[in-house]
């Protein structure tokens, strides 16, 4: 689908620019040509569907050539963009592991020797391309594979087919306002994620054009004119505000969402300040796509989101029953129209799909106004003396009230046995003590301990959440926290 609609502008609007990467534009002509000139490639050399196609490659624009030309002759493809993530991948009757000369991270050699897989270095210099309406192979088009993460020790991995494509990235279109006008930069999102896959094809579907940066500084696409949309996770958007002042231009042109995670309001008011004052936050899934979509012009839209029109979204109890207005409860999300289960794996998908719906594993509280207010993760509530709180709300109110970039909660028995809630902020810095126990006492008052832990930086993983677990090994490690708070 993406392709054809490449193919199909470049016929109707040959020069009008379709992707700009690293400061070079390409023409949909030329982007056409290139894809085409892969086709080429690749059919002379029999890679021909069905089966998947790994692309072992970091140099986004070689990606997307590559895979759309792999993809329309009936192979499925796959992102890496390490070895590790390549030996993490579950996958049967993989055809080909794809590379660039030039363009090849340490350590591929051996690997893809070692589990039996054939690499084909792929240059394109001196081929004749294969045009679009010349399919040489009755074959359906293939498709392109995400991943979620990986903390479990292994890759779920969620099928874009190409009727997927169609209906979600037509809703991701609808949502954000994206045309034939349209300068969307994706930042730093990677096309193995839905960030980087989703978002980077919306233009090509209208004629639009994307813009993609790899390597600089963190606020490199921003220097470039005539940027109408942009995406950024959180920590992309606490790197690109960690600049110095006048680093990069103000753009009230420019349409910013953040999502795969929460901004603080130290954050919400910097970004309007310095990069845009049109600012949107997007609660997203890998395997749902986008939930809701919420313009940030007052202090309440950062917590109560807007569900996106025509999405099944419902809030329920542990057994699948909706909850009523005002109780927290488990968010589903209905699957009309997108992915209805894991690739190869049967377990998770009986564990997250049920009954047309998936279930995301986050908390959520629905106004009756019909807006909710996520309430943290199903694996991350604490549980002491009976009591069961939802961390993610009050660490984001400790981080608004005392300026931090991340808070995290955690509960642990002591030397006694004893439960108690630790709190680690991430500053480098300590905080006023007195301001910041009237504080926590205010959040816990239930709770008769808590430790308080400073960090200069809270682990996270690629998208900017933290890593609990990961947290949780430190605070283990370290013994003798910075401040204590104990109640009578």
């Amino acid at each position: 689908m993406i392709t054809q609609r490449i193919f199909q502008w470049a016929e109707q609007t040959p020069e009008r620019t379709a992707v700009i990467y690293n400061g070079k534009a390409l023409s949909y002509r030329s982007f056409a040509r290139a894809i085409a000139l892969a086709r080429g490639y690749f059919a002379r050399r029999g890679c021909l569907g069905p089966g998947y196609a790994v692309l072992a490659v970091t140099n986004r624009m070689n990606f997307w050539v590559l895979s759309l030309a792999l993809r329309s002759l009936g192979l499925t493809t796959v992102s890496v963009e390490s070895p590790a993530m390549l030996r993490k991948l579950s996958l049967t009757n993989v055809r080909w592991v794809i590379t660039v000369p030039g363009d090849i991270f340490e350590g591929l050699d051996g690997l893809y020797t070692e589990l039996g897989l054939n690499l084909l270095s792929v240059s394109l210099a001196g081929e004749t391309a294969l045009p679009l309406e010349r399919p040489e192979a009755p074959h359906p088009l293939g498709g392109h594979i995400l991943l979620t993460s990986g903390t479990t020790g292994m890759h779920k991995m969620v099928l874009m087919s190409p009727e997927t494509d169609a209906d979600i990235l037509r809703l991701h279109v609808e949502i954000f306002g994206i045309d034939e006008h349209t300068l969307l930069s994706v930042f730093s999102f990677g096309p193995w994620t839905g960030g980087g896959y989703k978002w980077a094809a919306c233009p090509w579907t209208v004629g639009g054009a994307t813009l993609i940066e790899q390597g600089g500084e963190p606020y490199q696409a921003l220097l470039r004119p005539g940027i109408t949309h942009a995406i950024l996770h959180p920590a992309g958007l606490a790197a690109i505000l960690a600049a110095p002042a006048g680093a990069f231009p103000r753009n009230d042109m420019m349409r910013l969402a953040v999502g795969s995670g929460a901004m603080t309001r130290n954050q919400v008011d910097q970004a309007k300040a310095r990069i845009t004052s049109h600012l949107f936050h997007y609660f997203v899934s890998t395997e749902a796509g986008l939930i809701a979509f919420t313009s940030l012009n007052t202090p309440e839209d950062q917590r109560w989101h807007r569900l996106v029109p025509g999405r099944m979204v419902e809030i329920v109890d542990e057994s699948d029953r909706p909850v009523p207005i005002g109780e927290v409860g488990q968010v589903r999300v209905g699957t009309a129209g997108g992915p209805t289960g894991y690739l190869n794996d049967e377990t998770a998908t009986r564990a997250f799909f049920r009954d047309g719906f998936f279930y995301p594993g986050d908390l959520a509280v629905m106004r009756s106004d019909g807006r909710i207010a996520l309430q943290g993760r199903i694996t991350d509530v604490i549980n002491l003396e009976g009591y069961k709180i939802s961390p993610a709300p009050i660490e984001e109110r400790l981080g608004d009230a005392f300026g931090l970039n991340g808070v995290c909660l955690l509960s642990m028995q002591n030397d006694s046995g004893e439960e108690e809630i630790h709190v680690v902020l991430e500053t480098p810095t300590p905080v006023d003590s007195e301001r910041l126990i009237a504080a926590i006492r205010k959040e816990l008052r239930r709770f008769h301990r808590a430790r308080v832990h400073y960090v200069a930086t809270l682990p996270r993983n690629e998208m900017g959440k933290v890593l609990r677990q990961e947290v949780r090994a430190q605070v283990i490690a370290n013994q003798r926290p910075l401040t204590r708070m104990d109640r009578n």
